[in-house]
């Protein structure tokens, strides 16, 4: 019996190593408007903006009031480029700014609950560009969630820990047979 105990422990924490992984949910993004298909995925919960003010300091606003800033690949009518993302609180008229082209597009904002802890929002969004020339464009923007589920990553304390116990049990095994 005390010799299935090592081995028992082995395959069970292999076994619970899925269980206890997690993986981040992807969200996509599809934004369409004046000739151009643009399209990229974020995280559905990404990191926020956390900047802080020093105190006292009344002209001050901090990042969860203000906007939060990501860069990823984005591909725009074909052609994939990495391009930095603004996305802006209500209190700057929402939105998001991607890039020179098409710029900053204004509209609700995307997330909630503020810009140091967003998670995006989900469903189709009209957004308004104002061009230098005048007149507005519209743009609509499509965020859906990922169909595919992502692949769970087990925790490192979880493959360290199944590492060691193979150790023990590959030392105790070459211990008997000498």
């Amino acid at each position: 019996m005390r010799k299935l105990v090592f081995p028992l422990v082995l395959l069970a924490s292999a076994f619970v190593q899925p269980l206890t992984a997690r993986a981040d949910a992807i969200d996509d993004f599809v934004l369409t408007g004046n000739g151009l298909d643009i399209t990229f995925s974020l995280p559905a919960s990404p990191p926020g903006n956390e900047m802080t003010c020093p105190p006292f300091s009344p002209s001050c606003l901090p990042g969860s009031e203000t906007a939060f800033y990501l860069s990823t690949l984005v591909t725009t009518n074909g052609v994939t480029s990495v391009e930095s993302l603004a996305f802006p609180t209500f209190r700057f008229n929402g939105g998001l700014s991607l890039g020179s082209n098409p710029g900053r597009l204004f509209g609700p904002q995307l997330f909630l609950p503020d810009a140091a802890n967003p998670t995006f929002l989900t469903g189709t969004f009209d957004l308004d560009a104002f061009p230098p020339k005048g007149g507005v464009v519209d743009y609509t923007l499509t965020i859906t969630p990922e169909t595919t589920a992502p692949t769970p990553e087990p925790s490192t304390l979880a493959l360290f820990g199944t590492g060691i116990v193979g150790l023990i049990e590959f030392a105790r095994t070459r211990k008997r047979r000498v």
